[in-house]
């Protein structure tokens, strides 16, 4: 019963929330000064109320006094009901969305965060979401030449670690107000009697040793750098020629066969992947073409069923007056084709320029089936090879793996207006 009163008292914060948020936006397009300000101190009352209060009933009182203000600020600064319900539906949307936003989020900013931690950091419980170091104290050196670690006793006095013994212990030292220890009070203390003081400091030497640590032939990681940019170039290359050139086909040329073809090509998107590996691998391996990079470029100039579909739909949806235009011009099919056609389906080709590059960056099973010497291998082969040596070091292993993610993520930050745009479209031409 008790974690049903909880319930409903958390389901009417949120909608006390979405109130109070739909109250604000009214006094900011009222550009209400007073009831905007007495709106954020509703927002932020009800927020202090819903993480404050253990008392379920009383969260529930509070969440409906925060309802009755919050439709009064509503009913002095909209024009009817009408308008202070699509206010009110507009703050619960952008609720939703930011709460969905957040939990996309999470992963990867975990990722990040552990990147930037330092050992000790690591499988701490609760996790630490903002990495910190312990304070160093660079006037006094450890045995092998570290700086001394400022931790505090239980009795509240400052300390600084010098040396570790071999049996776990640990020789503290006070410290003086000028920076050094006092020597002659040194004492043998157990790691539990300590606790470490630390500050917000991210460790960037992760990423440093994460690439130190890659084999030397590789080059500390630039061939598999060179081999992933040279299998995204060509994929997305070929991907874009042969998968337009084959959609404008469909949609703009009359041939004989033309629709029969269409749809054994849309019935090729029915055949699992698995059923055509081994074929695949075997025309490969007799064209000699194992332990090199052509398995995984050249069937993108082959095109693929989907990438067509998707442009033979924006080519039928461009005015035949553009194509009568260029034939009376003197151009060609080709020509038409390039000049013409092309133009027009920016929004699709940059969509699909998109996936491209996200499946030839993230291919893993093709370099596992085809490839064996190292310096043939992409990042996303290389960075398996990396968690099998460097599983142990989650610092280590989440740094190379945000190496490997941020290209892929910084690319769609700037090109997700286009990629969206394609795929929203959908035959209308990019107009």
């Amino acid at each position: 019963m008790q974690q049903l009163i909880w319930l409903v008292a958390i389901a009417g914060a949120l909608v006390a929330l979405a109130f109070a948020i739909g109250a604000l936006i009214a006094t900011v397009r009222k550009k209400s000064l007073s009831a905007g300000a007495f709106a954020v101190a509703l927002i932020a009352s009800l927020l202090i109320l819903a993480f404050g209060v253990r008392h379920n009933v009383v969260l529930i009182a509070g969440d409906i006094v925060a309802w009755i203000v919050a439709m009064r600020i509503l009913k002095a600064t909209t024009r009817n009901k009408d308008h202070a319900s699509d206010i009110v539906r507009l703050s619960a949307t952008h609720m939703v969305l930011l709460a969905g936003t957040f939990l996309f989020v999470i992963p990867f900013a975990w990722l990040v965060s552990t990147s930037l931690k330092s050992d000790d950091e690591q499988a701490v419980f609760p996790p630490v979401w903002i990495p910190t170091q312990q304070v160093l104290v660079h006037s006094v050196k450890r045995p092998d030449g570290t700086p001394g670690r400022l931790s505090t006793m239980k009795d509240g006095k400052e300390v600084v670690e010098f040396e570790e013994l071999p049996s776990g212990d640990i020789k503290v030292a006070p410290l003086l107000p000028d920076g050094s220890v006092d020597k002659a009070n040194v004492i043998t203390s157990t790691r539990s009697e300590l606790t470490k003081v630390r500050r917000i400091e991210p460790r960037w030497l992760n990423y440093v040793e994460a690439l130190m640590y890659l084999p030397p032939d590789t080059y500390y990681g630039w061939t598999f750098l060179k081999n992933s940019l040279i299998l995204t170039v060509l994929s997305v290359l070929g991907t874009v020629l042969s998968s337009s050139m084959v959609a404008y086909s469909f949609a703009r040329l009359r041939w004989p066969g033309r629709e029969g073809w269409f749809k054994v090509m849309l019935a090729t998107m029915m055949i699992p992947g698995a059923v055509t590996l081994m074929p695949q691998f075997l025309i490969f391996r007799s064209l000699g073409w194992i332990d090199s990079l052509r398995p995984l470029w050249v069937p993108a100039f082959f095109g693929s069923a989907f990438n067509i579909f998707l442009l033979r739909q924006f080519f039928l949806g461009i005015p035949n007056e553009l194509e009568d235009a260029a034939k009376i011009d003197g151009c060609g099919p080709f020509t038409t084709y390039w000049k013409v056609m092309l133009p027009q389906v920016k929004p699709a080709l940059a969509a699909i320029a998109i996936m491209a590059v996200l499946a030839a960056w993230n291919n893993f099973q093709g370099p596992l089936i085809y490839l064996t010497s190292p310096e043939q291998m992409p990042m996303a082969y290389g960075l398996q090879l990396y968690q099998q040596d460097h599983a142990g070091e989650p610092g280590l292993m989440m740094a190379a793996s945000t190496m490997v993610v941020l290209p892929i993520v910084v690319l769609f930050f700037f090109s997700q207006r286009y990629f969206i745009e394609g795929v929203s479209l959908s035959g209308l031409g990019g107009r």
